[in-house]
């Protein structure tokens, strides 16, 4: 495929509508059924260069220093790049030629503008792009979605189901075929992907019903196939050398198994091929459901520093709504004591926000907020009064409160959560403001 036309196509999907969008891209990738899979090697794939091979060469290249070259400085790097190639390009450079011979300016010699002039403006964004492994010119959702509406034969989240167990440009060809299945299989001796879990940022529970998993190591999956076992990661590749104990002799199906090569869940057994779309406790060999927001707390104020927790929707499957299974909850920032110096009643008048200090020496500095429940808020009467109004309202004396908090940034508290109030201290019992400092980024960013 030409690297000029894809890059056309790019710019052109880029500024056009939604709808318009998915139709260029559909029509597209009909059009060039047979180059899928050149098309997103160019927007999809590891770093083929780091920015320090783009220094050095432009060193060599330039005979000025990376921080005197004027387009770099103060500007992103891909299209500082891509300002220096011309604004069009009599050579005609396929994607893989194209993708090369950026890579081959990590070997000394090589000049750098030569390479520049080779693409023209378009196409340089989207090879700088890849080639340094900046975020894709193109979302994946997007092409996705285009074959999805396009061929009208599957939904999004089908097709995002099946990069579980394919490549992007296999699952693309395969929809616009109409080859994929209808739905979504597990079976033994077919690896997949697992599913992902995002960061859960809230003190609440984030399902009706969540169970939870503490880990402390990677998770695999164990497939039994003829009485032969075979052991994937997450990722989907074989692992050797994995002890597995359990499994029934004779049957094939597939476990999820911790790093010591326990059982945690089954996903499929020869009496129930679908068991990985049932609910969490009919899969799982120990199921554990949070009770409430303080149990919540309570589990992740006794993780250890190797530990994070699993929060699994009880009513959902093992995979569902986009290849997802639920959220990590990591080890919170706990008992700060903080002063709570201001309050004042939200606009929906159910919740109130208070204003929190810590002291830098002898002096109160701001450091977050906490939010609250109003029928939350501890019977005091200065609290109370003090959260009474929409307006801040001080709080004569301040109080000094116990805090949770999702994380500290910056000397901030972020998501902080109030736990009692400490009615017995004073001003000298309140955290440092330079203590803050000392457990940054603790919490959601570890």
């Amino acid at each position: 495929m030409r690297l000029d036309e894809a890059a056309l196509l790019i710019a052109a999907v880029n500024t056009a509508r939604t709808q318009e969008q998915e139709r260029l891209l559909y029509d597209f990738l009909v059009e060039h059924k047979g180059h899928i899979e050149e098309f997103c090697s160019l927007l999809y794939g590891p770093a083929l260069i780091k920015p320090e091979h783009v220094m050095s060469a432009i060193h060599r290249s330039y005979g000025v220093f990376p921080e005197e070259f004027e387009l770099v400085e103060g500007v992103p790097l891909v299209p500082s790049l891509a300002s220096e190639s011309p604004d069009e390009c009599n050579e005609q450079l396929t994607i893989l030629e194209a993708l090369s011979l950026v890579s081959s300016i990590q070997e000394r010699g090589i000049d750098i503008t030569l390479v520049m002039n080779r693409m023209d403006k378009r196409s340089a964004e989207a090879v700088w792009c890849r080639a340094l492994g900046d975020g894709p010119i193109l979302p994946r959702k997007r092409l996705l979605r285009a074959v999805a509406h396009g061929g009208g034969k599957y939904t999004p989240e089908r097709l995002t189901q099946a990069l579980s167990v394919e490549d992007m440009p296999t699952v693309l060809r395969r929809a616009i075929e109409g080859e994929l299945s209808d739905k979504f299989l597990i079976e033994p001796g077919h690896p997949f992907k697992g599913p992902s879990f995002a960061r859960w940022r809230y003190w609440s529970m984030p399902f009706e019903h969540t169970y939870y998993d503490i880990i402390s190591g990677p998770r695999y999956y164990a497939h039994q196939v003829h009485e032969r076992i075979f052991i994937y990661n997450t990722s989907g590749h074989m692992v050797k050398g994995k002890d597995i104990a359990g499994l029934p002799i004779g049957e094939d199906c597939i476990a999820l198994i911790d790093n010591e090569g326990e059982v945690i869940e089954w996903l499929h057994t020869s009496d129930n091929p679908n068991l990985w779309c049932e609910n969490y406790p009919i899969r799982a060999v120990k199921p554990t459901k949070v009770r409430d927001e303080a149990h919540l707390r309570a589990l992740s104020e006794s993780l250890k520093d190797n530990e994070v927790i699993r929060l699994i929707d009880g009513d959902r499957g093992h995979i569902h709504n986009g290849h997802k299974g639920g959220f990590i909850l990591p080890r919170r920032v706990f008992e700060l004591p903080l002063l709570i110096t201001q309050g004042k009643t939200k606009t929906d008048g159910e919740w109130a926000v208070l204003r929190i200090e810590a002291m830098d020496g002898f002096d109160p500095i701001h450091v977050g907020y906490a939010n609250i429940e109003k029928s939350k808020i501890p019977n005091h009467e200065i609290l109370r009064e003090g959260c009474s109004k929409r307006v801040w309202s001080e709080l004569d004396p301040p109080l000094v409160g116990s805090f949770h908090a999702l994380r500290c940034k910056g000397g901030k508290v972020e998501g902080a959560y109030l736990v009692s109030l400490d009615t017995d201290f004073g001003m000298s019992d309140v955290m440092q403001y330079g203590d803050l400092w000392t457990i940054d980024g603790h919490g959601q960013e570890r």
